[in-house]
């Protein structure tokens, strides 16, 4: 009797951490289905402030992974300063003439030379000050923390410093992503972009694609975010019968891929 007592409660064990694995892979492939729903790579330009909703009410966003995104730093004692490259957190600026040897100078502005209302106190211009020719155009990039088959969020705003003079802004998102924005005059424009990570470090890049002739595009608010899923909020998933618990590993709060599928 005491072996088949043992018996029932060792099959009772089993069959409840079962249902338990079971009940978190449901929970799992809900979760899965709601990131699903994200839209990648289709930026939209929006006027400024603007905030573009998530698809789903169980969908967040977490803490901005950039550094300095509103290029508050360092701060500016005039209305406009070029400022050396290691005195601005987080950034990194090359001279988009790669012929150019001069130090690279990172041109920040206060929000009261244009009057132009920015996030802040503070923002760049892509086309800065004393390169080696007339052509100050910048590539400003920074490199962050992702998790591959995670979910991000990239947000900024953009504006042409003038209806003057070509402007035109190039993103890129890693390797293999870039995109084309031209940046209007009149007001603050926001640029919203979803898109999942390939690997453990991304790198974040803005080009300034004008004429090169110290006009070029205003940037500022720049941010990436995680999108996650709320699963606390979410119902519990009904019981699938049929089926039996099965852990899957390669999903770790990211998308689930075809190759995760049962």
């Amino acid at each position: 009797m005491k072996t088949m007592h043992f018996t029932l409660l060792a099959v009772f064990a089993s069959f409840t951490a079962c249902a338990q694995i079971q009940e978190e892979d449901d929970m799992a492939d809900a979760a899965a289905a709601e990131l699903n729903k994200v839209s990648l790579y289709q930026g939209t330009a929006m006027p400024a402030p603007y905030s573009s909703a998530l698809p789903s009410e169980y969908l967040q966003t977490g803490e901005n992974l950039l550094i300095n995104g509103s290029f508050e730093q360092p701060v500016l004692s005039s209305l406009w300063s070029d400022v050396a490259n290691a005195d601005v957190p987080g950034w990194h600026g090359t001279w988009v003439d790669a012929t150019c040897t001069s130090p690279v100078r990172i041109e920040l502005q206060s929000k009261d030379l244009y009057s132009l209302s920015p996030d802040q106190n503070q923002y760049t211009e892509l086309d800065s000050e004393n390169a080696c020719s007339n052509d100050a155009r910048l590539k400003l990039e920074q490199t962050f923390y992702t998790q591959p088959n995670h979910i991000y969020r990239l947000t900024f705003w953009m504006r042409a410093r003038d209806a003057e003079h070509p402007m035109g802004l190039k993103v890129a998102m890693g390797e293999n992503q870039t995109f084309e924005y031209v940046p209007t005059a009149d007001a603050w424009q926001i640029v919203t972009l979803d898109f999942e990570a390939t690997v453990s470090t991304t790198t974040l890049a803005f080009t300034d694609t004008g004429a090169g002739d110290t006009y070029g595009t205003l940037l500022d608010a720049v941010a990436v975010t995680e999108i996650t899923v709320n699963t606390e909020a979410m119902p519990k998933p009904k019981a699938k019968k049929g089926k039996r618990g099965k852990r899957k590993h390669s999903f770790e709060g990211g998308r689930r891929h075809k190759d995760c599928r049962r």
